[in-house]
This record gives structure tokens, C-alpha cells and sequence, in this order.
């Protein structure tokens, strides 16, 4: 792993403190990320919305890693309740 690969913890971290200084809910950043407004985030509308949101590229690795880890019900996509779960947890 190289030092400009992000873990998913780090991904986490920077989408909830882009979500803080934007003065986001999470419901606007996951309705901005859900581009089709299907109520779900895929890999490739999450990979845009961390585009937007945080400016950074990650690979395709990357962003699955991200929905792996936050997709509770193994339906390899983020919905909002799984999104708040994830954003919300306290360290």
C-alpha cells in the first residue's frame, strides 16, 4: 500500500469533516453523492461524490473497499442509514 492510498477509516474521517465544514447533514451529502436518486450510492456515484466532496481520486479498489465496509446489508451499495451509521459513529 502506498502513502496516498487511503484506508477506509481515513476516507470516513475526511467525507465527515467535509460534511462539518460545509455544514452538511448527512442526508444532503448522501443526497448529493446518489446522483440518480435511487436512495442507494453505487461504486461509481461514490467515487464522484468523494471527487466533488474531497477532491481526491481513489481507485476502483479503494472505493470498494469504502462500500464494503459501510454496506451492512451486503448489497453492495451505501444507503442512508448505513451512510449515517458510518458517519456518525464516535471514535
Amino acid at each position: 500500500m502506498t502513502d496516498d492510498e487511503w484506508t477506509v477509516d481515513e476516507a470516513i474521517e475526511n467525507l465527515k469533516n467535509a460534511m462539518n465544514e460545509s455544514g452538511q447533514s448527512t442526508s444532503d451529502l448522501f443526497s448529493s453523492i446518489d446522483a440518480n436518486d435511487d436512495g442507494e450510492i453505487n461504486g461509481p456515484e461514490l467515487y464522484k461524490g468523494l471527487v466533488e466532496h474531497l477532491g481526491d481520486r481513489l481507485s476502483p479498489g479503494q472505493v470498494s473497499m469504502i462500500i464494503k465496509a459501510l454496506d451492512s446489508n451486503d448489497d453492495n451499495r451505501i444507503d442512508l442509514s448505513e451512510l449515517t451509521a458510518a458517519l456518525e459513529e464516535e471514535e
